[in-house]
């Protein structure tokens, strides 16, 4: 039997992080072997940020199965800014600062420099979320020679 998107997404609701970050990226990789042939992936996408947003500190490897199947996708960085603006992870801020390690135009670097500095107070991002945050700046300024 060939599963199908709804399939997917229906296993990515249920599914349910462990405290073992192997655990957690062998599942996900097994859940995620076929996407990018079922008919109709794009449509997990969201599924796949509300998963992260539903457990924000969960470990899913870095980078993992979800970044994986992320950031193949056409569009993901702006659904993931809005990932980030409705409930701040620590695997979106580490996404945001690879997005920051690429070659970016100078207003999209500003934007995810932004991004990264509004989850740094984010009221939603729990305490090591917003340390990362920080740690990703600082790790950028000094990229440009900026001191932070």
């Amino acid at each position: 039997m060939t599963r199908s998107v709804d399939d997917l997404l229906r296993e990515l609701q249920a599914f349910a992080p462990t405290g073992d970050g192997a655990d957690n990226v062998h599942r996900l990789n097994e859940l995620l072997e076929d996407f990018a042939s079922l008919p109709g992936c794009e449509r997990v996408v969201p599924a796949l940020l509300v998963l992260m947003e539903r457990h924000p500190q969960a470990d899913f490897g870095a980078p993992g199965p979800l970044v994986r199947v992320l950031e193949g996708q056409p569009g993901y960085p702006e659904q993931l800014a809005a990932s980030l603006e409705r409930q701040p992870t620590e695997l979106g801020a580490w996404m945001a600062n690879r997005l920051l390690n690429s070659k970016l135009p100078r207003e999209q670097r500003g934007a995810w420099l932004q991004r990264l500095t509004a989850v740094a107070s984010h009221p939603k991002a729990a305490p090591d979320v917003r340390d990362s945050a920080i740690r990703f700046l600082d790790f950028q300024a000094s990229r440009n020679g900026q001191a932070s």
